[in-house]
This record gives structure tokens, sequence and C-alpha cells, in this order.
């Protein structure tokens, strides 16, 4: 017997978020437990607006969860699903929860996981390349995730791709031969300044608006966005691998690495403890790797070779900052000059995380 439970007490909420425990038990597990602090942050509150989190309980144990979120972008509306982990063999659990969170909206059409928007982390699930170590703030999950999915109806959106970068690997002549050209028509390179971060950060929101504003699923950065991103900023990412192009003293580029704090968090297990506190501190003796997290340059500058001169400045300011490897996560599988580029700073495909749809209402309640 499947009971599908709604989460909206603090009992609920901890099954909730301690189901992953039952699932990651491995000793030499590569997945990372996200901080407990930022899970919360992401949920937000519980029972406030068009937002639900379920957990699915067979035999009075919780086997399976999910979030599902009415999600507007301008006039369009979807119910955005995320949150999802379940234990092996659920698929009548799983297929109880789609249904129960459709349901409520029975004229969406859903799609996922995010938690709640595109650009937010942990997003799609991994379905290529479990053998490698998943990067900060993307996620990791059972190979049985895809089957469970699509025995819920679920088609594929869209695959997201990874590239591994090593540190000894050589630039492609063509990104030399692009960022001279840069070079040559006025471009200059700079590193972002934390004493005007605000500023900067509308600023790298400007310059994403508009040069990601023609890829498939891209939201625009909003005020809330901003804000979230000043916190990125000053919890997480290091301003010397964070590069902005500038021409004729506009900024009209951007390139943003967040450093790999994997290996710092993982052995806390979702947790604030002391030890993560000391490894935080010591970061940059444990950090060695980062994530290629955005890349930008303003269309109407497209064709100068801005993206090649932030390129080749990333890999030497990386390598100075003691920065030897990095996964560039994610680009677009059908977003061709953005894999292109991936290929010519030597990276190597690694991992495919996976984007889902329902083609229809029907498609998830005939399964349920």
């Amino acid at each position: 017997m499947i009971e599908i439970v709604e989460v909206k007490n603090s009992k609920e909420l901890k099954n909730f978020l301690d189901l992953p425990k039952k699932i990651y038990v491995e000793e030499n597990t590569k997945y990372v437990f996200p901080l407990m602090m930022h899970m919360k942050m992401m949920m937000g509150p519980l029972g406030k607006g068009q937002k639900h989190f379920f957990v699915a309980k067979k035999n009075g144990q919780t086997v399976a969860r999910l979030a599902a979120k009415v999600h507007r972008v301008g006039s369009k509306k979807t119910l955005n699903f995320g949150f999802f982990e379940s234990l092996p063999d659920q698929q009548e659990a799983v297929s109880a929860l789609f249904e129960s969170a459709q349901k409520l909206y029975p004229k969406l059409k859903m799609m996922g996981p995010f938690h709640f928007r595109m650009e937010d982390p942990y997003i799609g699930v991994l379905v290529e390349g479990f053998e490698y170590d998943p990067y900060f703030l993307m996620p990791y999950n059972k190979p049985y995730y895809d089957e469970l999915l699509k025995g819920v109806g679920l088609k594929i959106a869209m695959d997201l791709f990874t590239y591994e970068v090593k540190g000894e690997k050589v630039l492609s002549p063509l990104i030399h031969k692009g960022a001279k050209m840069a070079y040559a028509s006025g471009v200059t390179i700079r590193k972002v300044n934390m004493k005007k971060i605000w500023e900067e950060a509308r600023t790298i929101a400007r310059i994403f608006n508009d040069a990601l504003s023609k890829n498939w699923g891209f939201e625009e950065f909003l005020d809330e966005q901003v804000k979230e991103m000043v916190m990125l900023f000053k919890l997480f990412i290091d301003p010397e691998v964070v590069a902005i192009a500038e021409k004729d003293g506009k900024p009209m580029g951007c390139l943003i690495m967040i450093p790999n704090y994997n290996p710092v968090i993982k052995a806390s297990r979702g947790k604030i403890t002391p030890g993560l506190v000391w490894r935080y501190l010591r970061r940059k003796k444990l950090v060695d790797s980062a994530r290629g997290y955005a890349l930008g340059v303003l269309r109407q500058y497209h064709g100068l070779g801005v993206g090649s001169a932030l390129t080749e400045k990333m890999f030497q300011w990386g390598e100075e900052e003691g920065y030897y490897s990095a996964e560039i996560s994610w680009v677009l599988s059908n977003n061709g000059p953005m894999n292109e580029l991936s290929k010519a700073m030597g990276g190597q495909h690694s991992k495919v995380y996976r984007i889902y749809e329902s083609q229809s209402v029907e498609s998830i309640s005939n399964k349920g």
C-alpha cells in the first residue's frame, strides 16, 4: 500500500530531507550531500505559494520524494518538479508521487528536475558518467532514476553535457587566434571588483540576459537572482577566477568559475560542523579544481573572439590560483558553438544530465 503525504510539518520535513541517507549508503559513494542549510533555502517556507513537497510511504517507511511548483515565465506556466529521490524498485511509489502533483494542476505540463528554475543548482538527472565525481552544485544519483522517470511517462526535453578539462591540456590554436583578434579590436579582460559587488552582479546579469536569451529554457536574471548571485559571490566564488571583458570601457562579456568545494563539504554529510568550518577556512589548500559555470558575450559583439579571450585568460589565472582541472558544466546538447568551444579548450566529454517533460497531462495520469 502506497501512501502519499504532503510535507506540512517538521516531522515530515525530516523524512523528506533524510531520504538520501537511505539511498546513498555505500562507504565509497560519489554522492555529496548538499548542505542542509542550502537545501532549506532552495525549498523555501512550507505551505506558501503554489509549491508542494511530497513523500511516498510504503508500509510506513519513506521510499521516495518529490517537489512541484507552479512556475511562471511571462505568460507561460509549467509545473516544475525537483528534489526527486527514490529507493530502487519503487516505480509504483514514484508514479503515485507524480500523479498526486499533477492532479493539483491538471492543465500544466510538468518539467524538471529543477529546484525550481533552470538556472538553479542541482539541475537534471545524471544518465551518463556515473564513474566521475560530481562537481560543486551538480547532482549525482543512482543509474535507475532515468528508468523511474520514463516509467512515469516523462519524455526527454533536453540533455546537458559536461566536459572535463585537465591542466595539462593545451588550448586549441583557434582559441589563441580568436583571443588575438579580440585584443586587436580593443577588448580588455579584468577581474571582478568585490568592492562593487552589487554593481558587478547587475552587470553580469545584464550580460547573461542578452547573451543567453536565445538558449533553450533560459530564464532572465531578475532582482531575486541578482541577490542570490551576490550571496554566491560572498560565500563560494573566488573573485580571482571571474573574468569580465570590456570594450571602450563597457562590460560586454563574462566568464565565471566556481571552485569545486565538494572535497570540502563531502565528509560533513550536509551538516555545518567544526570540521567543515575548518576545511572551509583552508579551502585554498584543499580545492584544486573548479567548474566552468557560465560564459556569455553580448550578442552585438559575437564574432570578435571575446569568448576565446576570456577562456585564454582564465586558463592563465586558474593555474596561477592553483586550479589544475575543471569541469565545464553544463552545456546544452543543441548548443553547437559552446560544445565546440569546450572541445577546443581540451575538454573531454564526461557526463550527461537530463531534463524531462510530460507530453500531456494524460501522459502522467495514465501512468499513475
